[in-house]
C-alpha cells in the first residue's frame, strides 16, 4: 500500500475536469506513486473504469452532502448562502484527516487544476501544506476571524487558497482533526455566514495550535490570471472561468484539450458544455484572461445600468479593462467617475474623481442615501450591484446642484 494519496471531490458531471487533471499529472510525473482518491456524488461504473485506466491505482467513495452540511453541527440554512456558489463537495477537504488513517500524507487537489511538471516538491511538508494569500486577505476575512477572538493566533500563519492542501500525520499529533475543523466550519456557517468555511478552518487550526505551514510557492498553486501562469508545475483556474469552458484559457494552455483526449481515449467523457469568452482582443499573454472576463463583465453591468443611467453620463467604449470609466456631460475627461471590478460579485467599486468639495458630496450623497453603500477609502466606495443606478443618480444631483458659496 501506498503512503501518499491524491484526493479529489467532484460532482459526476465534472468527471472529465478531474480525469484531465489525472492524465496531466501521469504525463508529467509517471512515477506518482500516490493513490487517486476520489470522492463524488455518483459517478457512473463506466466511468470509475475510465478512472482506472488512467490512473490503475484508484479509490472511490461515495460523498453524502447532506451528511457533510450535518456534520457542521449548524442550521442548513446558514450553510445554503455557501453552497449557493459552491459544491457541497468541497466540504470534502474538512474530511482529509480521516484519511491520515491510511496514509502518511494525503494532497488535496480542486479539479480545476492543470498540471505541467512534477510534483516532487508538493510532497515535501511536514504537517501542512498551501499557498498563502496576499496580507490583505486578512482584511477582508476580518468580520469571520472575529467570531474567532477567543483564540490566540500564530502571526505567522498565513491564509490559504484551498485549491492545494497537504496534510500528513503529524497534523494528528499537534491536536488537528477532522472534528476539529467542522468545529470551526459550524461556527463560521452560524456566526459569519457566506465566508469560506471550507478553507479558513484550516487556517484556524494552524494558527490556534502552532502547527508549522510549508508555504508553497506561486509556482505550485499558481492563480491562471497572475503573470507568469504559463511557466508555473500546478496552474489553477479560480473563478468561472475554467480551461473547458473559456476561449482564452484553450488558447493559453492547449496542453489541457491534449490531456482530455487521453482521458477520452480511456472511455471518459469529454466536456460538452458551452465555451465563453469568445470575443478577445488580448494584450499581454498573462492578461488574456483578465482582458475577457472584464470585457464580459462591464457589458453585463452596463446592459443592466443602461435603461437608468443619467444622461448626462457616458459609459467609456474601453471596457477590456478592470476599471470602467463614465464620463460625465460637460466636464473634463479627467474628472469622471469609475467602476472597479469587486472581490465580492455582488457589489461593485465605485469612485469619483472630482474636484474636492464635489466629491465629498459625491461620496456623502452615496454612503448616506444608499442602501449598502459603504465608504472605503478616499473617493471610492463599494455599492451593491443592484443599486449602482440609485448611486449613479445620487451623485447626479450633486453634480447639477449648484455649490454652496
Amino acid at each position: 500500500m501506498t503512503s501518499r494519496a491524491i484526493v479529489l471531490g467532484i460532482t459526476a458531471d465534472l468527471a472529465f475536469a478531474a480525469g484531465t487533471l489525472l492524465a496531466s499529472i501521469r504525463a508529467h510525473d509517471p512515477g506518482c506513486d500516490a493513490t487517486a482518491v476520489i470522492l463524488h456524488d455518483g459517478l457512473d461504473p463506466d466511468q470509475q473504469a475510465a478512472f482506472r485506466r488512467v490512473w490503475p491505482d484508484c479509490r472511490f467513495r461515495a460523498f453524502d452532502a447532506e451528511a457533510a452540511v450535518a456534520r457542521l453541527g449548524a442550521p442548513s440554512g446558514l450553510v445554503s448562502g455557501f453552497l449557493q456558489h459552491y459544491s457541497a463537495l468541497v466540504l470534502a477537504k474538512l474530511d482529509l484527516p480521516d484519511l491520515l488513517a491510511e496514509y502518511d500524507k494525503v494532497l488535496w487537489l480542486d479539479a480545476d487544476i492543470l498540471v505541467r511538471g512534477r510534483l516532487d516538491r508538493l510532497w515535501d511538508f511536514d504537517c501542512l501544506a498551501w499557498r498563502g494569500l496576499p496580507d490583505g486577505a486578512f482584511k477582508r476575512r476580518e468580520r469571520a476571524l472575529g467570531v474567532f477572538a477567543e483564540l490566540t493566533l500564530a502571526p505567522d500563519v498565513p491564509l490559504l487558497n484551498g485549491g492545494v492542501i497537504g496534510v500528513s500525520r503529524r497534523f494528528l499529533e499537534l491536536g488537528g482533526s477532522s472534528a476539529l475543523l467542522h468545529g470551526f466550519a459550524g461556527r463560521l456557517a452560524a456566526e459569519a455566514p457566506g465566508s469560506q468555511i471550507d478553507e479558513l478552518p484550516w487556517y484556524l487550526a494552524a494558527a490556534s495550535r502552532g502547527m508549522p505551514v510549508t508555504v508553497l510557492p506561486m509556482a505550485l498553486n499558481h492563480p491562471v490570471g497572475a503573470k507568469g501562469a504559463d511557466a508555473a508545475v500546478v496552474v489553477h483556474a479560480i473563478g468561472a472561468h475554467k480551461f473547458w469552458n473559456c476561449t482564452p484559457l484553450l488558447q493559453l494552455f492547449p496542453d489541457w484539450s491534449r490531456h482530455q483526449e487521453t482521458w477520452v481515449a480511456q472511455g471518459g467523457r469529454a466536456y460538452a458544455g458551452q465555451v465563453l469568452l469568445a470575443d478577445v482582443h488580448p494584450p499581454e499573454p498573462h492578461e488574456v484572461l483578465r482582458a475577457a472576463q472584464a470585457r464580459a463583465q462591464w457589458l453585463a453591468v452596463f446592459k443592466a445600468l443602461r435603461p437608468v443611467l443619467p444622461k448626462g453620463m457616458v459609459v467609456d467604449l474601453q471596457h477590456d479593462r478592470k476599471q470602467l470609466r463614465i464620463f460625465l456631460h460637460g466636464r473634463a475627461e479627467a474628472e469622471h467617475l469609475r467602476l472597479h471590478r469587486h472581490a465580492n460579485e455582488t457589489r461593485i467599486g465605485l469612485e469619483a474623481i472630482l474636484p474636492p468639495e464635489l466629491q465629498a458630496r459625491a461620496v456623502e450623497a452615496v454612503c448616506g442615501g444608499v442602501k449598502g453603500a459603504r465608504h472605503e477609502k478616499g473617493a471610492l466606495m463599494s455599492v451593491p450591484l443592484t443599486q449602482l443606478g440609485a448611486a449613479l443618480a445620487a451623485i447626479d444631483a450633486v453634480l447639477v446642484a449648484p455649490l454652496s458659496p
